[in-house]
């Protein structure tokens, strides 16, 4: 199902603030989490189409809550954060994110992120690419991206 809804998940309220505050413009439903766990539980409840997610959080990190969304949510489109660069785009792109952002935020890049994510959440809803097949099709769609 195609959703206009976007779910942040940062443990600095800061952070959530500011990608709120950026991502409000758009008309997007924006809805925050400050842990795995409970993105999770938010998911349950309604799922986003796209998620921008920290990297380092206390409990289980966003990797690990990527690796869960792609398994239980295969058209959300998730958007990776953080302030450390130990995990390279490459390792990230690969686990099933659509962008890997390095903090501070810039807010060109959030938007262009946001873009792309929607822009796939759409594609994969429109073609319904089976949970099975989901990780074959990003790498697809991304390979296509790089071509341009």
């Amino acid at each position: 199902m195609l959703t206009n809804s976007v779910l942040i998940v940062d443990d600095e309220a800061p952070i959530r603030l500011f990608l709120r505050k950026w991502l409000e413009k758009t008309g997007l439903e924006i809805r925050e989490a400050e842990d795995s766990d409970s993105a999770l539980a938010a998911m349950e409840a309604v799922p986003a189409g796209v998620v921008f997610s920290d990297v380092q959080m206390p409990g289980r990190d966003g990797l690990w809550l990527t690796a869960e969304i792609r398994r239980r949510y295969p058209h959300t489109a998730v958007v990776l954060a953080t302030g450390v660069t130990t995990v390279p785009p490459s390792v990230s792109l690969r686990a099933g994110v659509l962008a890997y952002l390095v903090k501070p935020l810039a807010q060109t890049r959030v938007m262009a992120a946001l873009e792309t994510a929607l822009r796939w959440h759409a594609e994969t809803v429109t073609a319904g690419p089976s949970p099975d097949d989901v990780g074959d099709k990003l790498d697809d769609w991304l390979d296509s991206l790089a071509e341009l």
